[in-house]
């Protein structure tokens, strides 16, 4: 029997009542690509146990936590997937996991029955040869476009997310928006490039500068955000793409990033840090003392993954929410 996922309107009533916190949770290291942006398959290959994930579950809805948003490595390469989905939906968490595009179709299934709220597929080009280069696995734009397919199959909440590359950049952010949008049929995330050599999860650490085309970021991005005024199916936040305009310009932001207050990054061994970059803040299993910083404003990077929960969590009674709604107009399957 189908589980039914979190219901939208019960899900608002928990924010307005101070459940807004979201934790990026990596329930394994193992992945089956050699993406340039990602160094997480260098690591070696770990699972968190069902038994151990079911008690981070209980100790994100203890602590006010709404969303919890998994990835690995690979999130579907872990054996008991369906299985945490499950219980993350019996505790009223509002599930979202981003996946490589390499699940099965099973998997998909599974995970829309276990009551998945959203799933992001990556994918990097319109050209199969760029994805390959990007990701080094074969066929990968082929398995990402199945995918999709296979989520609006099973009527699970879909899009594409990708990787702001420099094929993207050069070859025109307008066509890929497009690509997406018209042919796949799914609105478009994108990522902020980000280079960390942090032990918690390494970023990029083999891109150069103008791989990644630093100096063009800004353009791409007021492009992406015209894009999305202009009716098309972006899915990241107007807010974060502006605040991104605004770091670009050095100037300061329209809303900080909270991580480790209103968002925390937890890796399959239970310790939480406030973001990819920074020190670890406790380890749930084994700290007596597990708090969570307070008064947090920090705009040291861009990494979207943080700085978009992070606008979320702070839009209570604020007119920043109302922009939200006005400007996710063309996104709204996403959350209805």
């Amino acid at each position: 029997m189908a589980v039914n996922t979190v219901n939208m309107k019960d899900a608002l009533i928990k924010y307005f009542k101070g459940f807004k916190r979201t934790a990026v949770f990596a329930i394994t290291t193992q992945c089956n690509c050699r993406c340039v942006m990602c160094d997480i398959y260098k690591k070696p290959p770990m699972f968190i146990s069902l038994k151990d994930a079911m008690y981070v579950l209980d100790f994100l809805s203890q602590n006010k936590f709404l969303i919890a948003y998994f990835t690995g490595g690979e999130p579907t390469l872990h054996p008991d997937v369906v299985e945490i989905i499950r219980y993350a939906n019996s505790l009223g968490l509002v599930t979202s996991m981003t996946t490589n595009g390499t699940a099965s179709r099973d998997v998909i299934m599974k995970l829309k029955e276990a009551g998945l709220d959203l799933l992001s597929v990556s994918i990097d080009h319109w050209d199969a040869r760029v994805c390959e280069k990007i990701r080094q696995h074969k066929n990968i734009k082929l398995k990402q476009e199945n995918t999709i397919k296979n989520c609006k199959e099973a009527s699970l909440r879909t899009y594409a997310l990708a990787f702001l590359n420099s094929y993207i950049i050069s070859d025109g952010v307008e066509k890929m928006v497009r690509y997406v949008n018209q042919q796949l049929g799914v609105p478009l995330g994108f990522c902020y490039p980000v280079k960390s050599g942090a032990s918690a999860y390494p970023l990029g650490e083999e891109l150069s500068e103008e791989s990644i085309s630093y100096r063009n970021l800004g353009r791409t991005i007021e492009t992406i955000l015209f894009l999305k005024e202009n009716g098309s199916a972006i899915a990241n936040l107007y807010t974060c793409m502006q605040d991104i305009i605004r770091f670009h310009e050095k100037k300061p932001p329209n809303i900080y990033c909270k991580g480790g207050e209103d968002v925390v990054f937890i890796d399959c061994l239970g310790n939480v840090y406030p973001c990819f970059m920074k020190k670890k803040l406790f380890n749930v299993f084994h700290d007596k003392e597990r708090h969570f910083l307070k008064n947090v404003r920090c705009n040291e990077c861009l990494t979207t993954c943080f700085r978009e929960p992070s606008i979320l969590a702070q839009s209570v009674f604020n007119p920043i929410l109302i922009r939200e709604v006005f400007h996710s107009f063309s996104t709204r399957s996403l959350f209805m």
